[in-house]
């Protein structure tokens, strides 16, 4: 009894073991993808922002290059040397050539005057915010590609986490399929097996009982007798069991509708399980009686009231 309490313990273990890393892992998933999801925002605010920096910096040349084209337009116009003066020396100039020269002076002023009005109003300050808004379209790319990376690690971890939930499902099931398989036949002398509604994606699907009764065709779970029910459950039971036993089972009438050689067939099954875990079953069947270790008879006594017996077969 000692070494069976221990083994008892050690799986104890090692289940609390498993139980507390597939809780980390979730948590670690769960991480995972709320971080994701802030990345996400995070990149969709960046790439916003850079959006609107891109579209102003493009508003932005455009004007600058306008300035230019007009500065240069208006640089073609003026005059390449400016009138001169005539000499002193030699003949003097009347007075008439002197009045219509300062005229032409007067209308050249006129014209540069106009023409630096129309290029009003100027932002002098222009090039200082173009580079402004250059170095900060700078800085939220190199974020924005700091996000992407970080995104898509956490993708990768996340798909690492999938796989790894995955595959730990389909051992389980692979496992737990072959000992339904087992079972199955011992108890019914049919043939069985699970079946997943999607393979390729089996946590959004569903899992089908599918078993082959002696002497009948092979049918699912939900067209079954009340005797075939019971035999496919508690094989399936067994299976989950044998795969990762718990110390304590309870069992009430599960033996009701099945005949009598089924329930000798049961009770073996049971009592072979039994070195494993222990087993309270509860069964009006004498082959399920006969073959328990310990037996309690509970009655109903004179007055209403619940006898309990030991009971020595």
């Amino acid at each position: 009894m000692t070494g069976y309490y221990r083994k008892i313990t050690v799986s104890e273990t090692k289940l609390t073991e498993l139980l507390a890393r597939l809780g980390q892992t979730r948590i670690d998933r769960d991480s995972a993808e709320e971080r994701l999801q802030q990345l996400q925002n995070q990149q969709q605010q960046a790439q916003w922002q850079q959006q609107k920096l891109q579209e102003k910096q493009q508003e932005r040349q455009a004007a600058l290059e306008k300035l230019e084209v007009d500065l240069a337009a208006q640089s073609a116009e003026l005059p390449e040397t400016m009138p001169e003066m005539p000499s002193v020396e030699g003949e003097t100039p009347s007075v008439e050539s002197l009045a219509a020269q300062l005229d032409q002076l007067q209308k050249e002023i006129r014209n540069g005057q106009k023409r630096l009005e129309a290029m009003e109003p100027v932002n002098m300050l222009a090039l200082e915010e173009y580079d402004r808004t250059q170095a900060r379209l700078e800085e939220l790319t190199n974020k924005l590609t700091t996000l992407a990376e970080e995104r898509t690690e956490l993708l990768l971890r996340i798909e690492t986490f999938t796989t790894l939930r995955f595959q730990a499902f389909m051992a389980a099931f692979t496992a737990v399929n072959g000992n339904f398989e087992t079972i199955f036949a011992t108890l019914s002398e049919g043939d069985g097996f699970l079946q997943l509604d999607d393979p390729e994606d089996p946590f959004n699907g569903g899992l089908n009982l599918v078993a082959h009764p002696k002497g009948k065709p092979v049918q699912r779970l939900s067209s079954m007798s009340g005797g075939e029910k019971s035999l496919t459950a508690l094989s399936f039971i067994f299976a989950l069991q044998r795969y990762r036993p718990s110390p304590f089972y309870a069992f009430d009438e599960v033996d009701m509708f099945l005949d009598g050689a089924n329930v000798e067939r049961l009770s073996r099954m049971i009592k072979q399980q039994a070195e494993q875990a222990q087993f309270l079953v509860v069964s009006l069947r004498r082959p399920m009686i006969e073959s328990a270790d310990r037996t309690i008879g509970v009655t109903q006594a004179r007055g209403a009231h619940t006898q309990v017996l030991g009971i020595k077969l």
